[in-house]
């Protein structure tokens, strides 16, 4: 009993002292250092080059001038309209753009000019125009402030190649020239694979070619074909003597006539006389041929003094930019200078142009002279 007990009792303390325990204040803990504040968020602009943020300085300006005026050779009614609706949403500046001819537009800036009242800020259309624009001090290079031209690795041809010292004829859209059979005639397997077979006696009497005596653009393409060694004087008198038929029509003309079958072949088309044919089914097919075809362009220059510089420079600007070539290719259904741009033109019109030999503004300028010096005549004694 005295034993039960003394159990029970030390029992009985043990309990109360883990009651006891139970019931006491816990320790403190150690204070803890307040969680760091996040960083300030900055409010400062992007860093920006000095190109850029003179770029930038252009495009607010162009949306103060609010508006630009283009003389343009091709941009009539709804590829106007597309290019003019294009830009507008884009920066919201006004373009109007007024159609006609190169030599007309040339003479109307030069009045313009004299009188001290120029209209349009930018000009577009052949570049043989445009050329004669610049001659007459009528235009200036804006290509050093415009982002686009620096871009790189995306030309199939630099914009400024064809007017590299200059850099004011800024070329714009690619033009080819090269031969077209009529399919139904020729087999594309027997087509010519080189300007060399057209010497063979199988095309004599079959081929036919733009009169240098009426189109500068023969004689321009035969000038670049011999400069880049594809011909030579030689070739052309045994060209000659191939029996050609020349066209006094000009380029259209003769591909009415290859798309007819009254001819088998064109010594020399354009891919943008092509066009037309080429999209109502007409049995035409360019060829490219090994040594290389000859390209020129449609060209963009800005219009110097012009009422609203700042735009003019903009504008140019997305006339390179992917946006730009993309829309104006598009609605013209051209091959553009870009490579990141579909080409536009219709399967029969198109070719590879591994070896473009472009066509330089010096060589406009010397064609002129061949063409009015009567070269090709001369030549071949015709």
């Amino acid at each position: 009993m005295k034993r039960f007990i003394s159990v029970f009792l030390a029992s009985v303390v043990i309990l109360l002292g883990a009651i006891l325990a139970a019931c006491a204040p816990s320790a403190p803990t150690a204070p803890q250092p307040p969680a760091a504040a996040p960083p300030p968020v900055s409010k400062a602009a992007p860093v920006v080059n000095a190109e850029e943020a003179q770029w930038a300085k252009i495009v607010e300006a162009a949306k103060k001038e609010a508006t630009i005026t283009a003389y343009s050779y091709t941009w009539a009614g709804d590829i106007g309209l597309t290019v003019e609706r294009a830009f507008e949403k884009q920066y919201g500046i006004d373009l109007q753009i007024i159609t006609g001819r190169g030599a007309e537009f040339t003479e109307r800036l030069k009045t313009e000019k004299r009188m001290g009242q120029i209209v349009a800020d930018i000009t577009e259309g052949s570049p043989v125009h445009v050329n004669n624009m610049k001659m007459a001090g009528l235009l200036t290079s804006v290509a050093g402030d415009l982002p686009s031209l620096r871009e790189k690795g995306i030309w199939t041809l630099e914009p400024a190649d064809t007017d590299p010292r200059d850099k004011i004829n800024l070329a714009f859209r690619i033009i080819s020239y090269t031969p077209y059979i009529n399919t139904k005639m020729v087999k594309p397997a027997d087509a010519p694979k080189s300007w060399k077979d057209l010497l063979e006696p199988k095309w004599k009497g079959l081929m036919t070619l733009t009169d240098p005596n009426i189109s500068p653009s023969t004689i321009q393409t035969v000038l670049v074909l011999i400069d880049n060694k594809a011909w030579d004087e030689a070739y052309v008198k045994a060209l000659y003597g191939q029996k050609l038929r020349y066209i006094l029509g000009g380029f259209v003309e003769e591909f009415r006539i290859l798309a007819t079958g009254e001819s088998s072949l064109m010594v020399i088309g354009s891919d943008a006389d092509a066009d037309r044919f080429a999209r109502e089914g007409a049995p035409i097919q360019a060829i490219d041929m090994k040594e290389g075809a000859v390209v020129t362009t449609a060209s963009v220059a800005a219009v110097g003094n012009s009422p609203h510089p700042n735009a003019a420079k903009v504008l140019v600007n997305w006339l390179y930019s992917q946006e730009g070539q993309s829309v104006a290719g598009k609605a013209q259904g051209n091959k553009m200078l870009r490579k990141d741009v579909p080409d536009f033109r219709p399967a029969a019109a198109q070719t590879q142009l591994a070896k473009p030999f472009v066509m330089t503004n010096e060589q406009l300028d010397k064609s002129a002279e061949m063409f009015k010096n009567k070269w090709f005549d001369k030549l071949v004694g015709r």
